[in-house]
């Protein structure tokens, strides 16, 4: 889903401002994937009322990275002034945790995290610690919280990390930034004094496209409140801090067929309800709420929950009046970076409990330590906790200092799940069998570690996102004029949608051979259009400035300003990264004409157009953000800088276009088998039903 097509692009001359939805969203559209279309139009419409209310005023950095204008040592080292000091609350908050560790009252005999570990936490401000001390909290910055965030889940608190984090980021956040005084007054010293609260967007039959939420509420004219309904596939499923008595900021659909989707600060019932069940005051219940686990595997430790409400009364005061998705957009940033900083803490602890292992354990020819894969393997988990830690902390101050996190909050959270997922097994190569031991933390991480790929959105749909957020300015600038040609070329005359199976999507030799008619109009429409000379105007620009900075590549990485002030062991993996990063601005250009419209389809390209802008920004955090720490980190930084090299030289594009089409087909088969049940590999395998399955028929 790349930014395609201008929205108003009607014919071959017409390109103006965004009205109803994206240029994603239009370019599915002329595809011929109109409910894509619909979808990304709704949250593209999300995400850009969200940024308007952060007021951010700066381009996104990966942008400038790719289309310059290059940022600046400052900005890019600015990260490193977060540090990774707590601070005096931050302080109290870790060493009232640990100190729980130390009297073996963390955890329950189930291992879920305990009431007394709670209650210290709290005592410490620790649930309210982003909460102005005007409403009972610390009054501590997103960025001194990911350093707390970091040491727990280094000691091995991770789960308390996820449950603070939520509680933070998505609902304190959430009243903070839309809420009105009297919500704020309300709820925010609930929150500081240690009451959960959750945030309960997925349900039994919609992950997290907000815009697809079934649970809705109606207003009941008698009593004066909304009535909330959510049950069977319109349940709340795997929301984290769920508990009875807890709050939930809750996203559901006004009215049952209604359009707009809305967010709902509730008070959850101390326990479960039925309709008819006798309550305190002595009436009868006219309505129902029932609160269990999902039995998931991944954050055992924490409240995660699936709930039903029938008919369930919620205040009207308590409407958030703000959509619930932008809402959503507009705390996620924040949940990304802690998800980062909670990364990198769960990596320092596996570094840790596999470095001390390897030191102890005598292997063959020695101590397991001594050999050259052990300590490779080790390096892997400690390039990881730094590359995580690095992207984090440069995302906070970005957000800080009012830049558009546009691109970098998605990269963030990529990078920072798959290192995770990268140590985890370079871990397990290091202790052996021992990792899997149920009373080991090495074991009970590697669920949390494997959902972090997905929380929030599937990683590598969020890097597609990402590509779109990056080269979009670009793409309406330069390329919407081209692909608006050939929508206009998508149409009947009297203005209809063509059949699917006559769309053009891209123009080449077989579809010269197959619309001959049609792909001459194209082409005559295109030498007339004003943006295609602006592209071709762009492209000569740009080939000239590649020309001029040839000598330039003969120059030693030293004698260059921008340089200089990085230790010498980064600075080529800093230059390299950065002129790599400039010539992914040739590789979008390059897929956008090679597949046209065919790129709203296109999802292995803009994955691996995705992953080489992660892994070369990586490069660029960890190389700037190295350069203001001691030895032994720069020794990690330029570590991790050459495997992610390696992982980027590997990633073809422009030299592999022909490549890509064979796999895209071979994809496109072996997928067609599955959906129809042709594959004999699991055509006599009996599946097993879901958890929880839902019907779309309802």
């Amino acid at each position: 889903m790349t930014d395609l097509l201008d929205e108003r692009t009607q014919d071959a001359g017409s390109s103006g401002d965004n009205a109803g939805g994206s240029t994603a969203a239009q370019a599915l559209a002329a595809a011929g994937d109109s409910q894509q279309a619909q979808d990304v139009a709704a949250l593209d419409d999300s995400a850009a009322a969200a940024q308007k209310r952060l007021g951010a005023s700066k381009r996104g950095l990966v942008e400038r990275l790719v289309y310059g204008p290059a940022p600046r040592y400052e900005e890019l080292s600015s990260g490193a002034s977060i540090g990774s000091t707590l601070t005096k609350e931050g302080k109290a908050v870790v060493n009232a945790a640990i100190g729980c560790i130390g009297k073996g009252k963390a955890f329950e005999a189930d291992k879920k995290l305990s009431a007394e570990l709670r209650k210290v936490v709290a005592a410490e401000k620790g649930y309210g610690f982003t909460v102005p001390d005007t409403y009972g909290g610390a009054g501590g910055t997103y960025g001194e919280l990911a350093v707390v965030e970091e040491e727990l889940a280094a000691n091995g608190l991770g789960a308390l990390a996820v449950e603070v984090s939520g509680e933070l980021t998505i609902g304190a956040g959430s009243l903070l930034a839309y809420g009105t005084d009297d919500q704020k007054s309300t709820f925010l010293p609930m929150l500081s004094e240690g009451r959960l609260m959750a945030f309960a967007l997925t349900e039994v039959g919609v992950g997290v496209n907000a815009k697809k939420v079934q649970a809705y509420v109606e207003l009941d004219e008698e009593s004066g409140c909304y009535r909330l309904h959510a049950t069977g596939p319109k349940a709340k499923m795997y929301i984290t801090n769920a508990t009875h008595g807890a709050l939930a900021g809750l996203v559901a659909r006004i009215g049952k067929r209604g359009k707009k989707v809305g967010l709902f600060i509730i008070q959850l019932p101390e326990k479960d309800v039925a309709v008819g069940d006798s309550l305190e005051d002595g009436e009868t219940s006219d309505w129902g709420f029932e609160c269990h686990s999902t039995e998931v595997s991944a954050f055992m430790s924490n409240h995660n929950s699936r709930m039903e409400f029938e008919n369930f009364p919620i205040p009207k005061e308590n409407q958030i009046e703000a959509d619930g998705v932008e809402v959503l957009f507009y705390c996620l940033r924040m949940g990304r970076c802690m998800l980062a900083a909670m990364s990198a803490g769960y990596q320092r602890m596996l570094a840790t409990d596999a470095a001390y292992f390897a030191r102890l354990r005598k292997g063959v020819g020695g101590k397991v330590i001594k050999h050259e894969l052990p300590r490779l393997n080790l390096g892997t988990v400690l390039g990881g906790a730094l590359q995580a830690r690095a992207l984090s902390h440069l995302s906070l101050k970005q957000d800080a200092d009012g830049v558009d996190l546009a691109g970098l909050r998605d990269l963030t959270k990529s990078a920072a799940s798959g290192t995770a997922m990268e140590s985890q097994a370079a871990t397990e190569h290091v202790l052996g069998g021992r990792t899997f031991h149920t009373s080991q933390r090495v074991s009970d991480s590697r669920a949390n570690i494997h959902v972090f790929g997905v929380v929030e959105g599937e990683d590598d749909l969020i890097l597609m996102g990402m590509v779109k957020d990056v080269t979009g300015r670009f793409t309406e600038r330069y390329m919407a004029g081209m692909l608006g040609v050939i929508q206009s070329i998508n149409v009947e005359k009297d203005g209809s949608p063509m059949d699917p199976s006559e769309l053009i999507l891209r123009i080449g030799p077989m579809e010269t051979l197959r619309f001959p008619g049609r792909v001459l109009k194209a082409t005559l429409r295109l030498l007339i259009n004003l943006s295609f000379w602006a592209l071709v105007g762009w492209i000569a620009v740009g080939l000239v400035g590649e020309l001029l900075r040839l000598p330039f590549r003969l120059v030693p990485t030293s004698w260059l300003p921008r340089y200089r002030k990085l230790p010498e062991r980064l600075r080529g993996h800093a230059r390299w990264a950065e002129r790599k990063l400039r010539f992914v601005r040739w590789q979008n250009l390059g897929l956008n004409l090679w597949f046209q419209l065919e790129l709203t389809r296109a999802q292995i390209p803009l994955q691996r157009l995705g992953k080489t802008m992660e892994h070369l920004t990586s490069m660029v955090a960890l190389c700037y953000h190295g350069s203001e720490q001691e030895l032994t980190q720069q020794r990690v930084a330029e570590l991790q800088c050459r495997r992610l090299k390696d992982k980027a030289r590997s990633v073809r594009l422009l030299s592999d276009l022909i490549g890509i089409e064979r796999l895209r087909r071979v994809v496109g088969e072996v997928g067609s088998d599955i959906e129809f049940g042709r594959s004999t590999l699991i055509h006599k395998v009996k599946p097993e039903m879901y958890a929880m399955p839902w019907d779309e028929t309802k």
